[in-house]
């Protein structure tokens, strides 16, 4: 599916401006927040850091460039999670995200909360590779190294929750400074926190290691990356964001191919998904499109080069360089082989819109959908061809269930917006504009929205005034204890 989510309007906050804008759980689920009082991060029971890591998570997708794809959604939380049910110590179910971001990095938060950047999928040269990052974050979750140094922080002076949210947007910026500011209690040396962190990064290795073992991906793959880091730093003028966040020693490097060793050599083979998913990557977020597309020539005339996530990336490229016909040509080529392929249907479906065939579009989506009816990847596209199609009713119906099944669906939401402003139902098209900047933990212009809903409110649809007065109500009440916090 073709469409960039995060509009510009939407993400000209100041990286700073985190007081004034922080939210908690979705509409649909328990809005209480944690009665903490006092100190609020002395003690972060695990129901705790579950609610502050929703609240953070939410603030950090209105700050930084996330990537709102449904295949690239569906891809990482499901591996993510297959690492995750052979796991320890899970106190809380786990959510992943993407940064649109060429730096090689990766972070966690409280709550099971954990973000890669699409370079680190683009530097990986397999499945394990990559694995291993998001084992590592899974397993500083499990550990609760950062629930253990924001307590450690706590005992050493006033923490807000602004401002441990403040060093880890500021980590993704400048990893220097955020991890100082993470790691480091005030009056604390800057050793100190080095050491800290050295302590859980190995440790986090150890459990990492044995997590993507557990899971089915080849924990040689561990040195091997550290490997290719190293050398990378070597060459860069600057060292690599994620060496900064997770410092590199030559002992660890070295300690981790002793706990490889280990484990018995075999080969681990990458899943379809995960050679689909770095094209992708490849051809949207990493290279610029003429780029891309000469990147995927050069591969598929490489021996053993024409592979279909080759000939899927280079269709991308096409397609987004308006040569629809050919993107055409390969796509339908490829869903010939697998027609219930989504990478290909979501594809595919991009290419019938752009030629003016919604109807057909819709034809083919419904009979997925009728086998996969929550799946995010088909409904959005069945949704977004029927808003082509001017079948309103019909993509208010799909999105609306969607959303009912899983209610941070961002891409939900903004389709949802634009289906009830082409309907000119603005009462409900500045709602669902309210809830997308809610979903951002826009508190300011979430609350400002619902009063251009009430305004396009009848006077005399008295339930529908209480329901939106209710709702704003409810979000000037988060934002007024949160910013106690």
């Amino acid at each position: 599916m073709k469409r960039f989510a995060v509009k510009k309007q939407l993400i000209k906050m100041s990286l700073f401006s985190i007081g004034l804008a922080l939210s908690s759980t979705s509409l649909q689920a328990n809005n209480a927040l944690p009665d903490i009082g006092g100190n609020a991060f002395s003690t972060l029971t695990p129901d705790k850091e579950k609610q502050l890591g929703d609240v953070m998570m939410r603030q950090t997708k209105g700050q930084l460039p996330m990537v709102y794809d449904p295949l690239m959604d569906e891809y990482l939380n499901s591996m993510g999670n297959q690492m995750v049910a052979k796991a320890q110590d899970v106190k809380f179910p786990f959510r992943f995200y993407w940064v649109n971001d060429k730096n090689i990095n990766a972070f966690a938060t409280l709550g099971g909360n954990i973000v890669s950047h699409t370079g680190t999928l683009a530097v990986s040269d397999s499945e394990s590779e990559f694995a291993s990052v998001i084992a590592h974050e899974i397993s500083h979750v499990t550990q609760r190294h950062i629930a253990r140094s924001v307590e450690a922080r706590s005992e050493n002076g006033p923490l807000t929750l602004a401002g441990i949210l403040g060093s880890i947007l500021l980590a993704t910026v400048n990893p220097e400074a955020g991890m100082a500011g993470i790691m480091a209690s005030q009056g604390l040396a800057q050793q100190s926190a080095i050491n800290f962190t050295r302590s859980n990064e190995q440790e986090a290795d150890r459990i990492g290691i044995q997590l993507m073992a557990d899971a089915g991906y080849n924990p040689y793959a561990v040195p091997e990356f550290f490997n290719k880091l190293a050398e990378k730093s070597r060459f860069a003028n600057t060292q690599l964001a994620f060496l900064y966040t997770h410092p590199l020693s030559q002992s660890r490097v070295a300690d981790s191919r002793l706990r490889a060793e280990q484990f018995p050599k075999r080969f681990v083979a990458d899943s379809q998904d995960y050679t689909l998913v770095k094209a992708r990557v490849m051809a949207r977020y990493h290279y610029q499109t003429k780029d891309a597309q000469s990147y995927f020539l050069r591969k598929l005339a490489e021996p053993g080069g024409n592979t279909k996530a080759n000939q899927y990336g280079l269709a991308l490229t096409y397609f987004d360089d308006k040569q629809v016909e050919k993107a055409d040509q390969i796509i339908s080529k490829l869903r010939q082989q697998e027609p219930d392929n989504l990478f290909y249907i979501d594809a595919y479906t991009d290419i019938l819109l752009a030629q003016g065939k919604a109807e057909q579009a819709m034809s083919m989506l419904e009979q997925h959908y009728l086998l996969k009816p929550n799946n995010q990847v088909i409904t959005l596209n069945y949704a977004n061809a029927a808003l082509q199609g001017k079948a309103y009713r019909l993509a208010v119906h799909l999105l609306r269930n969607l959303l009912y099944y899983k209610n941070d669906i961002f891409l939900a939401y903004e389709m949802l917006a634009d289906t009830y402003k082409a309907m000119e139902d603005y009462a409900r098209y500045y709602e669902a504009r309210a809830d997308l900047y809610y979903q951002m933990a826009v508190y300011p212009k979430a609350i400002d929205d619902l009063n251009e809903a009430l305004n396009h409110v009848g006077k005399n649809n008295t339930l529908e005034n209480r329901r939106l007065e209710a709702k704003k109500k409810q979000w000037q009440t988060e934002l007024n204890r949160l910013k106690r916090l």
